[in-house]
């Protein structure tokens, strides 16, 4: 287990269930029986409602549960949506603002704030926050996220934020881990030479590496095997030579999306016109 800043403990390995739906139901039960008891998920994977219906399979008060706030248009009804994903979910222990929207996260994080003080979740975070964006979080925030998740994989290391949010006690989580299979990555002379030493896969590899830098990896997938393989990562360890060599293969490869480029000009517009649309109208009908 890891603590976070704020004290709540959380475990070193989590299911991502993003991009699945209906297939949770049965797969978040395997996940917990082989050894998962941190499930993610969002408000715009469309699959809460899943993952509840998967959970309330399992008789357990463990498992961590994390979810995202991801809609732009409904800024000032936060709380609301924070709300009917936990009903969906059944449980909603960490909560995260799954994008710096550019012209309305500073007044999300103010509702985020509001919402953990009101005791309403453990921890709250952020997630896609960049250097630039995390200096200004911190410069403002009266509570600091205890997480910050994020794109990280051995081509896509994002060093600099993740040093900055170490420093700042803040925990980075990984997500596509595996790079969604980039065979850059998975044909990796380097990650299969450390795969063989250790008689393990390339895909364990990664995790073993997230956890050995100090992250917690948060691998997807609806096959048994694979469920089973990237938990089964704990009865070794990465040798500090393995580890600044895996280092080395930094590349620059992103694989998801930019959150500097993520939400563009006509977005803004958009949710300005969701939120002050009737009285624009009102005044121009007035002329």
């Amino acid at each position: 287990m890891i603590k976070l800043n704020n004290g709540f403990l959380i475990p070193e390995i989590g299911y991502g269930t993003f991009p699945n739906k209906e297939k949770l139901v049965e797969v978040i039960p395997i996940a917990y029986k082989n050894g998962y008891k941190l499930i993610d998920t969002s408000d715009n994977y469309l699959n809460e409602e899943f993952v509840g219906q998967g959970l309330s399979k399992i008789d357990s008060q463990d498992i961590v549960v994390v979810s995202k706030f991801s809609q732009p248009l409904r800024t000032f009804d936060l709380e609301k949506c924070f709300n009917e994903s936990k009903q969906k979910l059944g449980n909603l222990n960490i909560y995260l603002l799954h994008w710096p929207f550019n012209h309305l996260w500073k007044q999300q994080w103010k509702l985020m704030e509001a919402l953990y003080s009101d005791g309403l979740c453990d921890a709250i975070g952020v997630c896609n926050f960049d250097m630039g964006y995390m200096k200004e979080l911190l410069s403002f925030c009266k509570i600091k996220p205890a997480i910050n998740q994020l794109e990280r994989h051995p081509l896509f290391q994002q060093k600099e934020i993740c040093e900055l949010c170490k420093k700042e006690s803040i925990q980075i989580m990984s997500y596509s881990p595996v790079a969604r299979m980039d065979s850059d990555l998975h044909e990796s002379e380097i990650l299969k030479e450390i795969a063989s030493k250790y008689q393990k896969t390339v895909s364990q590899i990664i995790m073993r590496w997230n956890i050995d830098t100090g992250c917690i990896p948060i691998p997807a997938s609806t096959s048994e095997k694979h469920i089973r393989e990237n938990i089964d990562v704990f009865d070794f360890q990465l040798s500090d030579d393995e580890i600044s060599s895996i280092n080395g293969m930094e590349a620059g490869k992103r694989i998801r999306f930019n959150p500097r480029t993520r939400f563009t000009n006509k977005q803004k517009v958009k949710f300005f016109i969701y939120r002050y649309g009737h009285n624009l109208i009102k005044r121009f009908k007035k002329k």
